[in-house]
């Protein structure tokens, strides 16, 4: 029985069972837990041995006086460990927020702030104001992003004022182009008539000289440079009054085959062989322009093979486009000189008005097609006309 405890309560009744179990299994004295009621404790259960001085008043006839019980309860400990992780679970929590807003007051100085600030100069420059820039004092990433920001705005708007430049030279350019147009337009109908009278008094005189007349190689040499003069009038109006073209059904190889018997005569003086493979394509357009676009292209190509060479037509079709390709073996054209090719009055040769390609891609373009031209030195030239096939190819 207990004869002594700390709890009144408890003296005179009978020791724990599971205690005594305890006490019993043991091999000495060691702390173990275990639950007392609802409350866990830790206990030591320690034998108080019956020394010399204790037989002098209890007697030496037993080695153990009895078993002192000492129990600890973790209540306090408990309370003190789950008070103990609320304070650290709080100040986690605050440390948390603080970083948390740390962070984003930090944030939004050092990326935030200075990316709204370059969105602002982007939009700046989208609504076409280049002469906005980045801060670029910064020596991070950021500052690195601004220098490549202003070096991409400086090129944009050197490239912004070139293209202005450009597009004010070329505006004059068409207003002289224009100007000069009307200007030639009404020179060559003021003299069309006047040239119209003079070849036919020039024919009546031809006629009436015999033909072993020293004359006669006269009056044919001035009938020809009539025609030749005759021909620059009407290139002059129809470069500037252009006929739209009248549409109708005709088989592109007969055009090119057409334009090749108006030309054969020259190619063979210079010893200019033509090849064409006829294929028969039927589109909508206007045969006698395309005779004309056709023609131009291949007087131009025996122009640049003096000396003799080889003019190819090539058509075939590319999906809803009819390709036709004239090809010379000729000086070619320098690269420099390529864009000029299609410019108004522009010409290498020392006779005619530089407006056949001109009057040429005019025409293409009416009939809702291309041209262009690609050239090698030395090797050839080659122009390309492309138009849309009809429903009926």
């Amino acid at each position: 029985r207990i004869v002594a405890s700390s709890v009144p309560g408890e003296i005179g009744s009978r020791i724990y069972d599971e205690d005594i179990q305890k006490y019993r299994t043991q091999s000495g004295p060691e702390v173990f837990s275990h639950k007392r009621g609802n409350k866990l404790v830790y206990s030591m259960l320690v034998p108080i041995h019956n020394e010399k001085p204790c037989q002098r008043c209890h007697g030496s006839d037993h080695k153990i006086r009895g078993v002192l019980d000492v129990e600890v309860s973790t209540m306090k400990t408990a309370s003190r460990i789950r008070t103990l992780r609320i304070r650290t679970t709080i100040f986690s929590v605050l440390t948390l927020l603080a970083l948390g807003f740390a962070l984003t007051i930090a944030t939004s100085l050092l990326v935030t702030k200075p990316v709204e600030s370059m969105i602002k100069t982007m939009k700046k420059v989208q609504d076409g104001d280049l002469s906005v820039r980045v801060d670029e004092q910064r020596g991070d990433e950021i500052g690195r992003l601004a220098i490549s920001f202003n070096s991409m705005v400086e090129e944009l708007q050197r490239a912004h004022e070139e293209i202005r430049r450009c597009h004010i030279e070329e505006m004059q350019r068409v207003e002289r182009m224009a100007t000069l147009g009307e200007l030639a337009a009404a020179i060559a109908h003021e003299i069309k008539n006047p040239l119209a009278g003079i070849s036919g008094a020039i024919q009546v005189i031809a006629e009436e000289l015999k033909e072993d007349d020293s004359k006669k190689e006269i009056v044919t040499d001035i009938l020809s440079e009539i025609e030749r003069l005759d021909k620059t009038v009407r290139d002059l109006l129809t470069f500037a009054k252009p006929v739209s073209p009248k549409m109708i059904p005709v088989d592109i190889s007969s055009v090119i085959e057409r334009s090749i018997n108006l030309i054969r005569l020259k190619a063979e003086k210079q010893n200019v062989k033509v090849h064409f493979r006829p294929s028969e394509v039927i589109i909508r357009a206007d045969p006698e322009q395309l005779t004309q676009v056709f023609l131009n292209i291949m007087i131009n190509a025996i122009h640049s093979m003096p000396e003799g060479g080889e003019l190819r037509a090539e058509l075939h079709k590319d999906a809803d486009q009819l390709v036709v390709k004239i090809s010379d073996t000729g000086f070619g054209i320098p690269p420099d000189r390529i864009k000029d090719v299609f410019k108004p009055f522009y010409t290498t040769k020392h006779t005619g008005t530089g407006l056949g390609l001109s009057i040429s891609k005019n025409i293409v373009e009416a009939h809702g097609g291309t041209l262009d031209v690609e050239s090698q030195l030395g090797v050839g030239t080659t122009f390309i006309v492309k138009m849309p096939l009809t429903k009926e190819t």
